[in-house]
């Protein structure tokens, strides 16, 4: 070989060393590069897990603050119904008392008058004992269609 071919396949050699060191670290370089892309994917990736897990926790608690929203509204409704009917109960009870008072009244101006109906004594009217408005209310109907 000649030395101009020489020269010519050392230059060619030293052109191509420089390439393949060269196309090395650029090759290195985008290791790396993809080494850091799939180190940020993984970051991604369990963020994109943990997003998803708060969101579920949120939507289960949205449902669960509706449920409790609705069930404390049912609540509210029935205690008002309930204190509507201890009402009326309250006055139905004193109106029960009103009437076995005018009906003791009654008795007792029949039993001073001395004009009983037939087969009527006083008896008929037994109050029960205390706390039990159920004899009271028989009784009083009892005795108000005895009086008729």
């Amino acid at each position: 070989p000649n030395p101009n071919e020489l020269n010519k396949i050392r230059f060619e050699r030293d052109s191509a060393l420089k390439k393949c060191v060269k196309l090395d670290s650029q090759l290195s370089s985008v290791k790396k590069s993809k080494e850091s892309t799939d180190g940020q994917v993984a970051k991604l990736e369990e963020e994109l897990q943990s997003l998803r897990l708060f969101y579920n926790l949120h939507q289960s608690l949205s449902q669960e603050a509706s449920l409790r929203d609705q069930f404390n509204t049912q609540v509210s409704e029935l205690t008002e119904r309930l204190k509507q009917r201890e009402a009326e109960l309250l006055a139905s009870q004193r109106e029960n008392d009103a009437l076995a008072a005018m009906v003791k009244r009654l008795e007792r101006q029949l039993t001073q008058s001395g004009t009983l109906p037939n087969g009527y004594s006083p008896r008929h009217y037994n109050p029960s004992p205390k706390g039990s408005r159920a004899g009271k209310r028989m009784s009083s109907s009892s005795t108000v269609s005895s009086l008729m």
